[in-house]
């Protein structure tokens, strides 16, 4: 859980010491606490520099958590590169503190300091499926509340990033959408459909199976129109995504069906083809890795592809 103040917090500071008695003693600004049980209300955990705020979107009433954590380092010359990850409440923490941790490596090995912006929705918990179905789905509707993800990438470009560069100096020739699964989705339908409103764009096991493969016959549409001039894209899925025979009839027959390393193969395949210097197209499949296993190997590659300069 991350509290309403997280910017400049102080951080809670424990001196652990056995008495005789073994009781615990938690030392939280002049106060001290004998009872270990104290522990369950000590404040939440906060991330430094980082803020947190709902904000709703004027064209379609639909509200939306935005965290965002913001370098110790002051941004380079042309701004701060920023890296934008869907499913927020699941994804931000581990996106913030893996780009927090490489403010210190050694000066050399250092990549230029990301922002990281989560966009997720106003619960606790870690996912809102209906909402992510409802926003990470391009038209036309395959079911009531999905297909809106024209709206959602309206309230994108119309309020969200221009917010994240008013507050901050950003890089915009660095803007990096990251999603997985329907978010995956969704980066693909972004980088055919939103050209120039990210320059960069990572999916993590991309649902492009959703309606039928509908965005496929899209994306094939896109790139024979010589719509891609120039493109960066990094796709990641797991080996253990694939069809193959399982003991679980259900989970082998979902995965013949959804075809979900072909598709994203067949992808990188279709641009790589185009022989363009400027089409940049970083695939792989994560050893070992099943569906939901492949986010967090996946953050740590796209980070990396943020903060990245040049091609």
């Amino acid at each position: 859980m991350i509290s309403e103040h997280l910017s400049r917090r102080s951080v809670l500071t424990s001196a652990l010491a056995l008495s005789a008695c073994n009781s615990t003693s938690i030392v939280q600004g002049n106060a001290t606490m004998t009872d270990s049980s104290d522990l369950r209300n000590a404040p939440a955990v906060s991330l430094p520099r980082s803020h947190q705020m709902d904000v709703r979107d004027a064209a379609s009433g639909h509200l939306y958590r935005i965290f965002v954590q913001v370098p110790d380092a002051p941004a380079p010359p042309g701004g701060y590169p920023v890296l934008y990850v869907l499913d927020g409440n699941a994804t931000f923490l581990m996106a913030a503190q893996l780009a927090r941790n490489n403010g210190n490596r050694p000066g050399a090995l250092r990549p230029d300091p990301l922002i990281v912006v989560g966009v997720g929705y106003a619960t606790n918990a870690s996912m809102d499926q209906n909402a992510r179905k409802r926003d990470y789905t391009p038209p036309p509707a395959t079911e009531d509340g999905t297909g809106d993800a024209e709206v959602f990438l309206d309230f994108l470009q119309k309020q969200l990033l221009p917010m994240v560069e008013r507050a901050w100096p950003v890089d915009v020739s660095r803007r990096t959408l990251f999603g997985h699964s329907l978010g995956g989705l969704l980066t693909v339908h972004a980088l055919i459909t939103r050209p120039g409103l990210f320059t960069r764009h990572a999916a993590a096991s991309p649902s492009l199976w959703w309606n039928g493969q509908h965005e496929v016959p899209l994306v094939d549409a896109w790139i024979a129109a010589g719509a891609a001039p120039s493109v960066q894209l990094q796709l990641r899925v797991g080996s253990k995504e694939r069809a193959r025979k399982s003991t679980d009839p259900l989970r082998a027959a979902k995965a013949a069906e959804r075809q979900m390393n072909p598709l994203v193969e067949s992808l990188a395949e279709k641009l790589l083809a185009l022989h363009n210097p400027q089409i940049v197209v970083d695939s792989q499949e994560i050893p070992g890795a099943d569906h939901g296993g492949v986010v967090l190997p996946a953050l740590i590659d796209a980070i990396a592809f943020a903060a990245k300069r040049g091609l």
